[in-house]
């Protein structure tokens, strides 16, 4: 059995500057930038467990990691509530938290996969500290998985996922009535196709799931409507080492299209980390995946493109470059609604570049900084009826130092 762990230290500033002012009707959902200059740092530990013993059908493996963090400088909207003096959110820095996370717990034999291990979808790695707009699941989901090795190069995974665990959280139109929501019985089905080769490697993926919500109050047991929708995603991602420029370096592009999965895409999704909202100008607005209205489910549609360019100007000196851009577009009826950042909303982009340096000593042991930049843009009604629309830009600097070391 093989015994390791991870110690990480964060540290990070963000600040946040508004672009432009929407005069009259509801204003974007949206700390100001004052509320935004503001330092918060992580300390991470984390144990890895991997063990495996050899039979007559091959090798048994099981892994466990388990990470423990102590957070302060987190974002916390959760409730949208807007500040009746100027409608900006009224949000609440976080001055402490602690958690324990399972990161991963599975079990791998012939080929399958059982427990909890990355997301099927997942393609570009964690190289850079702060997060981009790509499928990112740092806690892994819940799985049955195959993967089988078809030669050449070639390998294929089918799997069946706890989408409880990745999926982007559905909101209630304006039915009357709590909104309740469920998964069918049929789990989400990702499916993904690899191909390795000396230059680097290709990945072609899907994934699809079925919104089952129903919309009454609950306390009665009285169901006022009930809506079901299969949703979809699809992406591409290929790697192209690049041993010529010098040892490690490496490209890496991505682009993914998504009807009703906005977790795929813009990286928004509820099982998302906080420090995507903190590099997204304090903007407290996650898209919903689905919205249930009274004539239906409607489905936001989003893409994403991603770039990540990894370089070592020296065994010891490494550089990172990177580069995401996405948008969404939201449900019919969500533009026909005043605009209150849940409910009532418009279409979007986002994007952010960065820049990172990092000094490895040693095996296992960088100290890191980088710096971040992130624009949104997001259309906004100016009247309760929506009838006119404008565009509200909000940007947002962040900078961050890591000291970490693997063993």
């Amino acid at each position: 059995m093989k015994l390791g762990g991870r110690i990480r230290a964060d540290y990070s500033y963000s600040q946040a500057k508004d672009v432009s002012t929407v005069t009259g009707g509801a204003v974007a959902l949206k700390t100001g930038a004052s509320a935004m200059n503001k330092f918060g740092s992580e300390v991470r530990g984390r144990v890895d467990l991997d063990a495996r013993t050899p039979t007559p059908y091959g090798t048994v493996q099981a892994v466990t990691s388990i990470r423990l963090a102590r957070t302060t400088g987190v974002l916390a909207d959760s409730s949208m509530a807007k500040d009746p003096a100027d409608g900006t959110t009224a949000v609440t820095i976080n001055s402490s938290a602690a958690a324990a996370t399972l990161e991963a717990a599975y079990i791998r034999f012939a080929g399958f996969t059982f427990g909890n291990a990355k997301d099927n979808f997942a393609f570009m790695p964690s190289i850079f500290y702060g997060a981009g707009h790509w499928p990112s699941f740092a806690n892994g989901t819940n799985t049955i998985a195959y993967t089988a090795v078809l030669g050449g190069g070639f390998s294929a995974t089918l799997g069946f996922q706890d989408a409880a665990y990745t999926a982007g959280k559905p909101l209630d139109g304006g039915v009357a009535g709590d909104p309740f929501f469920r998964y069918t019985a049929i789990p989400q089905i990702n499916a993904r196709l690899d191909w390795d080769q000396s230059w680097g490697t290709v990945a072609v993926k899907a994934a699809t799931l079925r919104y089952e919500l129903v919309d009454g109050t609950l306390s009665s047991g009285l169901p006022l409507a009930s809506h079901s929708k299969q949703v979809w995603a699809a992406g591409a991602g290929v790697k192209f080492n690049l041993p010529q420029l010098a040892a490690g370096d490496a490209l890496y592009l991505e682009g993914n299209y998504a009807d009703g999965m906005t977790e795929y895409t813009i990286n928004w999704g509820n099982a998302k980390s906080s420090d995507t909202k903190r590099n997204i100008a304090g903007l407290g607005f996650n898209p919903a995946s689905v919205i249930d209205y009274a004539n239906g489910i409607e489905t936001v549609k989003s893409w994403n493109l991603a770039a990540n360019f990894q370089h070592f100007f020296a065994p010891q000196h490494r550089t990172t470059l990177l580069a995401t851009y996405g948008g969404f577009k939201a449900p019919t009826s969500a533009k026909a609604l005043a605009w209150d950042g849940k409910k009532g909303f418009g279409d979007g982009t986002v994007w952010n570049v960065g820049a990172q340096y990092a000094f490895l000593p040693t095996a296992g042991f960088e100290i890191g900084v980088e710096a971040l930049y992130a624009r949104m843009k997001q259309d906004v009604a100016l009247t309760a009826a929506a009838t006119s629309t404008t565009s509200r830009s909000d940007g947002a600097w962040t900078g961050r130092m890591r000291v970490e070391r693997t063993f």
